[in-house]
């Protein structure tokens, strides 16, 4: 019997990779917003720890709601970016469904990210917190785009289009 007749799917070793190395920055990221202190890259300003931090920072961008969406990105991006790392490892049927579930709230995460933070932060226009510049950050815009890409590519195509299948018997 074939692999693609009992229902089991092997990723690309591309794809495989592309779903670890989004799944543990974004398991990474959102655990720090969680947990930790975020680091502004400047002393003068220090923010709380955890999403009450997390929230001060968005309601300096303009999110509506900074803490309920605070608690919002952090949940989002460790439980979706761990399922999204599952995802590797199931069942075809199952992988579809969960990709693009995981994928499409990450990717949305990565647009809000671009369109709040990394752009204008690359146009010149740093967050400000109590009147501080504390985004002069130049990695921002392009891990937010590489991440964007990968979770955009996994929510339009959540699996390859091949499939691996097991050896043919040969009959004599």
């Amino acid at each position: 019997m074939s692999s693609a007749e009992s229902g089991r799917f092997v990723e690309s070793p591309y794809r495989f990779a592309l779903r670890i190395i989004a799944g543990t920055v974004f398991v990474f990221l959102g655990q720090v917003k969680f947990f930790d202190t975020i680091h502004l890259g400047t002393d003068a300003v220090v923010l709380p720890r955890g999403p009450v931090g997390f929230a001060v920072y968005l309601s300096a961008v303009g999110v509506p709601f900074p803490l309920f969406h605070a608690y919002m990105v952090c949940w989002v991006e460790m439980v979706c970016g761990l399922f999204l790392m599952v995802g590797a490892f199931l069942p075809r049927a199952c992988s579809t469904h969960l990709t693009r579930l995981t994928a499409l709230p990450l990717m949305l995460d990565m647009v809000v990210a671009l369109f709040t933070v990394g752009v204008p932060n690359a146009l010149g226009h740093p967050v400000r917190v109590n009147d501080v510049a504390v985004t002069a950050q130049a990695w921002r815009l392009p891990l937010e785009l590489v991440l964007l890409a990968i979770t955009g590519y996994l929510v339009l195509k959540p699996l390859p289009a091949f499939q691996v299948r097991a050896p043919e018997e040969v009959t004599s």
